[in-house]
């Protein structure tokens, strides 16, 4: 439904596949427990995500909007499992003339969304208030290949009910994807006429 209004009112659409890559970092581990709260920091890995975002815009609009699906490895530090792997969902807004003639064409985009726990821990069911916000700059190259650098924030939380604890796990990471912008449609309403 949400696609279909999407579509309704859009001049293009574009699927975008990815591959990308988040560098290590230290990993924020806050317990919060009978309100007392404490805190630890976490060196962990390298996590890794694969996805598509379905793009729409107007003819002659520099923004495209639409929304992704994905699947993020867990977050690990020496074996142990800091926050599980994930299927994030996102919406996403971006900016920047996409022109398939020209050899660069740069865009600045914006992500939010929500990361969906893939466990069978029902700790990380609990209370599911898990989330992530994603900003990254990127080159749209010849035949749609694309490269784009991001910043990405991440925080999942764990929650014991019965005994009144919580774990939020949250970092910052930046990251390097690797995409392939495949246009499906494009529905040109102005025509060139010659003089």
């Amino acid at each position: 439904m949400i696609s279909l209004c999407l579509f309704g009112f859009s001049h293009s659409f574009d699927l975008k596949p990815f591959g990308q890559f988040y560098f290590p970092t230290d990993a924020t581990i806050s317990r919060d427990s009978m309100d007392i709260a404490a805190e630890q920091e976490w060196e962990t890995n390298f996590v890794i995500e694969a996805g598509i975002e379905a793009l729409f815009s107007a003819e002659f609009s520099p923004m495209r909007y639409g929304a992704g699906i994905g699947f993020r490895s867990a977050q690990q530090s020496d074996g142990s499992e800091a926050a599980p792997a994930s299927i994030p969902l996102w919406a996403v807004l971006s900016f920047g003339r996409i022109v398939r003639e020209s050899i660069v064409s740069p865009y600045l985009s914006v992500r939010g969304g929500y990361l969906a726990p893939v466990t069978l821990d029902g700790n990380w069911w609990e209370r599911p208030l898990n989330y992530f916000a994603n900003c990254g700059v990127g080159v749209v190259l010849p035949m749609g290949f694309t490269v784009e650098a991001s910043v990405d924030y991440s925080s999942m939380q764990k929650s014991f009910t019965d005994d009144d604890i919580k774990f939020r796990v949250s970092s910052l990471r930046i990251g390097l994807m690797l995409a392939l912008n495949i246009e499906v449609s494009r529905d040109k309403i102005y025509k060139q006429t010659s003089e």
